[in-house]
């Protein structure tokens, strides 16, 4: 960055905060922002380097103390630059042991009216962020004039807007030293609306009632079989509409707008939050919120709220953004009001990590924060019981978003690996062609961790990549980071050989994450990193060695500040590394002396929502030579008593951990576990349970593997073999909710048959099964039978066909397909014609003809509102 004629930046202090400002002017030097520092600039005479150093700033950052406030020479050097009107940007460093310390006499008036930035806290993580703010005001500084004009409440929230701009950045999650812009690197989630959903579960409910009295005829355990779905929402999933995040409060009924977003793990929702407050920071969401206040729940612990008082949102305001000064009266008032006239949004984000152990003395504010406030609530869908109108859900990277979040990731550290763009093809090539690393790539986590390892691993011969084999992969990257950063030569050293040389700080983390997921703790605190240790006598364990590794991230919510590491309050770098950990330690259980422990830990929590990625991690880590003697006791415990009553939970769990260590793994208890299976997909497909078939299918919906092995594949082949029409339509309708991308040549043989079947439903079915078996599926037989399809006499096949072509993607932009897809933007079914638009955007460029483009320039015309939102959507 340059300044006109040469001009710096002043860094104007007293040298007792000599420390503090020489890494801000490192900091700076970084972005090659011009400085001036008086340890570096200085002439033998004092008065004249200062008064040209004075005269030549673009700016005067002043370094606020009362040393500098009784300092002869700072109050020289800042009058001075007072007087010929340069920018000044106030920094408080203040008083350590007086946080109510503030700027009076001539240094208040110079700085009256101004935002200081805060540098009380001097810890390492405080000085970063605030130096980012710094340059923020260095590059695009506000006039003096504006920011005096603005009366003390509006400028104290016009803080917080600033600090959500100033966080425009994503940091990597294996590296934080590096970050991404948010506007660059946040690909916009599919956000759907569960629409109608207590109506739904009352059909649900309804439904159960009539399974219970049609099986009670039947030799099947169904019989109390829903009771328990209704209740989880990781279960439950309603009829889909995509929906803007601007538009997301238009669900709202209520007075009080409450709106919920679930998502899976690692799928973005907290950087949902950051990216929403961004937004809505810039003035370009929610306008009618003068103050949006976004809350990381799991910051909301007892060491930070001690017991013993009564607190109210203007706590947790103070607490979470101005923890090292006290807010005005007339503040006060100012929040209040506007929390009465509901011109305040809510973020809550992380309720899961927040659920189980709400603090007593917290019970009262969060329910009022819920219940009485306009707020949004981010949560992991196990842990919700309590009622909100509009729930929303964030499902993950489509697959055009894994393409550009690639190209977007390469693109920015193509200079860092000094490599050149064909690694993003190399990359994307490899993706497309494994359907499982494809299937694990579309939860935004999992695709930031395989990049970060592209660059350092050979995956050419990469078959099968499940999560858990992912994650195994990043922690020995950074174990191999860790033994380089102490002078370790470990190129040569096999994974087992890293793993053995980093043994004491991995079992420390294990025993860690266990030890949390046990007590319901994300955020550890000094204690129970001192208890880990104790327990853990017999390893010499250096703690602030190993929070070098880059597993856990420190949080410090001190007023001062420290720079001692171990007495910082720590949190896994994501939940899932601290569910990956602790599987890790329940084997090591399992294969020690003490393995009834593990056993029992199973027994005790399979159905536990919480321990299940636990379970599915511990399931994949099976497949792992160290843990081969682990395998029959983990199944055996899964699979012994107590056993779920109604059987869905233990299916589920068992369909989870099976396709975790689907990769030729063999164990004694393999075939009985497909078999059940096949079982439950056979009752599925043959009855017409359809809260039952949402769920078994909202459970293969997440699996990467199982759908492609031949005894699944044979079992559906099985199942349409069947010549009854209402079981036929039942087995298609079943089939159509899989995910069944690779199939074998027999099963899309047969539904190819199914497109001339005389009844339309089973002719809708067999197109939207076409469509999801996806682009390696685009033969040219299967592409003819959609043409053929778009010209059925029944609209819904009509409709159902466009839709399956758009999920072929860019394979199937032959001429055939782009003139039937022009052909039906003029059918005279509305769905049909919106299908249509909908697939030729997806189509690429191949569909950028003179005749497209004037097909969706007269669809843009239509009468109906979402034929022309297509249409739009369409050209991008």
């Amino acid at each position: 960055m340059m300044f006109a004629d040469g001009k710096r930046v002043m860094l104007s202090y007293n040298h007792k905060s000599k420390s503090i400002v020489k890494l801000v002017y490192n900091t700076l030097l970084a972005e090659n922002i011009p400085v001036w520092f008086d340890e570096k600039d200085m002439d033998d005479n004092i008065y004249d380097s200062m008064g040209e150093a004075v005269e030549n700033a673009s700016a005067i950052c002043c370094f606020m103390t009362p040393e500098y406030e009784n300092s002869t020479n700072c109050q020289l050097e800042l009058k001075r630059g007072q007087d010929l009107g340069k920018r000044i940007i106030a920094c408080m460093v203040g008083d350590k042991n007086d946080r109510k310390w503030k700027p009076s006499g001539w240094l208040g008036l110079i700085i009256a009216g101004l935002t200081y930035i805060n540098f009380r806290d001097d810890s390492d993580s405080n000085i970063r962020l605030r130096a980012g703010e710094l340059i923020d005001r260095i590059k695009n500084q506000p006039s003096t004039s504006a920011t005096k004009s603005l009366p003390q409440p509006v400028k104290l929230f016009e803080e917080i807007r600033q600090k959500y701009i100033r966080e425009n950045r994503i940091k990597r999650m294996v590296n934080e030293e590096k970050s991404f812009p948010i506007e660059q690197s946040y690909i916009n989630l599919a956000i759907v609306d569960a629409k109608d959903q207590q109506e739904k579960e009352k059909k649900l409910k309804e439904q159960d009632q009539k399974i219970k009295e049609r099986e009670k005829q039947k030799d099947f355990n169904l019989e109390k079989q829903h009771g328990e779905i209704i209740g989880t929402y990781e279960e439950i999933y309603g009829h889909k509409t995509s929906i803007d995040v601007k538009n997301i409060f238009q669900q709202c009924k209520d007075q009080i707008k409450k709106v919920l977003i679930l998502g899976r793990a690692g799928i973005g929702k907290s950087t949902f939050c950051q990216y929403v407050t961004y937004r809505w920071a810039k003035g370009e969401v929610w306008s009618e919120y003068e103050l949006l206040i976004l809350i990381r729940l799991r910051k909301l612990t007892s060491s930070r709220y001690p017991p013993g008082k009564k607190y109210s949102p203007i706590n947790l305001l103070e607490k979470e953004y101005f923890p090292c000064e006290d807010l005005s009266a007339e503040q006060i008032q100012h929040f209040k009001e506007l929390c009465k006239n509901h011109q305040v949004l809510w973020i809550l984000d992380g309720y899961d990590e927040f659920a189980q152990h709400i603090p007593e003395q917290l019970e009262d504010v969060f329910k009022h924060v819920r219940e009485a406030q306009h707020n949004i609530l981010t949560s992991r869908p196990y842990a919700i019981k309590s009622s909100y109108d509009v729930k929303l859900e964030i499902t993950g990277f489509t697959n055009d978003n894994i393409v550009k979040y690639v190209e977007q990731f390469f693109d920015q550290i193509t200079k860092e690996i000094n490599n050149d763009s064909s690694e993003t093809q190399k990359l994307l090539r490899l993706l497309k062609s494994n359907s499982s690393i494809w299937g694990v790539a579309h939860i935004p986590v999992n695709l930031e961790l395989i990049c970060s390892l592209w660059s350092n691993n050979d995956w050419t011969e990469t078959t099968v990549l499940t999560i858990t084999v992912l994650y195994d992969n990043i922690i020995e990257w950074q174990c191999r980071r860790y033994l380089a950063s102490q002078t370790i030569n470990h190129e040569d050293l096999t994974k087992q050989a890293v793993y053995d040389k980093c043994n004491t700080e991995l079992q420390f983390l294990e025993y860690l994450a266990f030890k949390g997921m046990e007590c319901d703790k994300i955020m550890l605190t000094p204690a129970i990193l001192k208890e880990a240790k104790d327990d853990l006598k017999s390893f010499a364990i250096d703690i602030p060695q190993i929070l070098k590794m880059g597993i856990l991230k420190s949080y410090d919510d001190k007023a001062t500040g420290t720079q001692n590491q171990t007495e910082k309050q720590h949190y896994f770098v994501h939940l899932s590394f601290q569910e990956h950990f602790a599987a890790r330690h329940l084997l090591r259980i399992l294969m020690s002396t003490d393995k009834v422990k593990a056993i029992n830990f199973i027994n005790n929590n399979k159905y536990n929502q919480r321990f299940h990625f636990v379970f599915v991690f511990a399931s994949g880590h099976l497949a792992q030579s160290h843990y081969k003697s682990c395998i029959e006791p983990f199944w055996s415990a899964v699979q012994g008593e107590p056993i779920d009553l109604v059987g869905v939970k233990h299916i589920q769990l068992t369909i989870a951990c099976i396709d975790e260590l689907i990769n030729g793994t063999m164990f004694p208890q393999r075939p009985q576990l497909i078999k059940s299976i096949t079982h439950w997909l056979e009752y599925c497909a043959l009855h017409n349970a359809k809260a039952l078939k949402t769920n078994i299918a909202q459970s293969f919906q997440q699996t990467n593997v199982l759908l492609k092995t031949t005894i699944i594949q044979n079992t559906f082949l099985q199942l349409l073999q069947s010549n009854q029409p209402v079981e036929k339509r039942n087995i298609y309708n079943f089939i159509a909710q899989l995910p069944i991308d690779e199939p074998t040549a027999k099963l899309k043989n047969k539904i190819l048959d199914a497109m001339v079947d005389t009844d339309p439903y089973i002719r809708l079915n067999a197109c939207e099964v076409l469509g999801n078996f996806g682009e390696h599926a685009a033969t040219h037989d299967v592409l003819a039978n959609l043409i053929n399809a778009m010209r059925d006499k029944d609209s819904d096949v009509r409709r159902e066909a466009s839709a399956a072509l758009a999920g072929l993607g860019g394979k199937a932009a032959t001429n055939e397909v782009i003139a039937a897809l022009i052909n039906a933007t003029r059918d005279e079914n509305v769905a049909t014609r919106w299908g249509a638009c909908a697939a030729l955007g997806k189509l690429g460029e191949k569909a950028a003809t003179n005749e497209v483009i004037a097909a969706l320039v007269n669809a843009t015309r239509d009468e109906e509102y979402q034929v022309r939102s297509e249409a739009c959507q369409a050209f991008g």
